[in-house]
């Protein structure tokens, strides 16, 4: 029986490579088009909503969109069941520990997030109608609702105050093991300096983001207001908004871009995915 189960897993690894690496193409797709609305964000539309959301629905508003979209979307699944199957049979390069099936796990389910989002976008502006793209929309609103939520526990304030702390020190920590150790590296065939700079910059941005999501989950908590919470969008205003906030917002999306072109290069001379 484990000779069986290992033959039909060396067998299906072929397809489960190309799977991946079709995934992290379309991710690294979806943070490109990010960093542009971050972009735009930072010197030109004050109310861009430069999520994951937002970023389906820019791509469905240009020329022959709705084809790119649909692209996108295959991606995204492929990258949701690339990390299900990760997280069931173990990945050859980062690891096949409990731990680490459970955080491939824990990806797939974001990632399958973003795949029905793509889908339900791609559907949505198909038929000829819009989802809109103001700055009520994507994850902003849903981190909204989660907050009021979670905040009308008993205790909820200091779950959501918590919370907030733990994403800021995952951010840390994130900082630390990519930008600073360059940890990444050990998922790729090469050594090229170009790859290994693209990706500590793009790590670091990830983490800045990150921390500022902490930072807003935090101020919700203290205030008692879920309004204050936010995502990735909510994060990348908040900087826009701070003193010398659009160059500072600038930088935060050309290291956005640099995780985008980091995400096509792993595409490419990832070990084995």
């Amino acid at each position: 029986m484990l000779d069986t189960f290992q033959a039909a897993r060396d067998h299906g690894s072929g397809w489960k490579d190309r799977l991946g690496r079709v995934g992290l193409t379309g991710r690294g797709a979806l943070y490109g088009v990010i960093a542009l609305l971050a972009l735009q964000l930072a010197f030109g539309s004050p109310k861009g909503d430069a999520s994951p959301k937002g970023a389906m629905v820019w791509i469905a508003e240009q020329p022959f969109g709705k084809f790119l979209l649909a692209v996108m979307t295959g991606a995204l699944f492929s990258l949701a069941v690339w990390r299900f199957l990760d997280a069931a049979f173990g990945d050859p390069v980062e690891g096949d520990q409990a731990s680490d099936r459970v955080r491939f796990a824990a990806k797939g389910t974001v990632y399958l997030g973003f795949a029905i989002t793509s889908l339900s976008t791609t559907i949505a502006n198909w038929g000829g109608s819009s989802t809109g793209s103001g700055a009520g929309s994507g994850d902003g609103q849903t981190q909204k609702k989660a907050t009021a939520f979670v905040i009308g526990w008993p205790m909820g304030q200091w779950i959501v105050g918590a919370v907030g702390f733990g994403v800021i020190g995952y951010s840390v920590y994130m900082f630390k093991r990519h930008a600073i150790d360059e940890r990444f590296m050990k998922r790729l065939s090469t050594n090229l300096g170009s790859v290994r700079t693209i990706g500590r910059v793009g790590y670091g941005a990830r983490s800045a983001v990150l921390a500022v999501v902490g930072v807003l989950l935090i101020q919700a908590a203290v205030i008692y207001n879920p309004d204050k919470a936010g995502g990735l969008s909510a994060a990348l205003q908040r900087l826009a908004e701070s003193t010398g906030g659009p160059w500072l917002l600038g930088l935060v999306a050309l290291g956005l871009f640099a995780f985008a072109a980091f995400c096509v290069a792993e595409a490419k001379y990832r070990r084995a995915a």
